[in-house]
């Protein structure tokens, strides 16, 4: 199953938390001015699960972390302040059972 996180466009930073395969965790979407990335922190309370990882399309943002919450990745265009949750997308995969 496939679901989208909801994201706004036209911010530089968003913190928001959402409920993965019945774990709350909330996501801290950062811009960079410098390097003209996204930096994205997924947490678990206060306990970060990722810290620092860059929001690119295609790429897991849970990859090499263990954890049992699946996948979350960006489809669609890269990002930037203007288009993003508008020309991509924030998926989150559940994981197989």
């Amino acid at each position: 199953m496939i679901q989208t996180i909801p994201l706004k466009n036209g911010n530089a930073f968003q913190r928001f938390s959402i409920t993965l395969n019945d774990t709350l965790v909330t996501f801290r979407i950062r811009w960079q001015t410098r390097y003209g990335l996204f930096l994205v922190d997924i947490l678990d309370g206060s306990a970060p699960i990722a810290s620092g990882r860059g929001l690119h399309p295609g790429i897991n943002l849970l990859d090499g972390v263990l954890t049992d919450l699946g996948a979350v990745y960006l489809e669609g265009e890269a990002p930037t302040i203007e288009n993003l949750g508008v020309t991509n997308k924030l998926r989150y995969e559940v994981p197989d059972a």
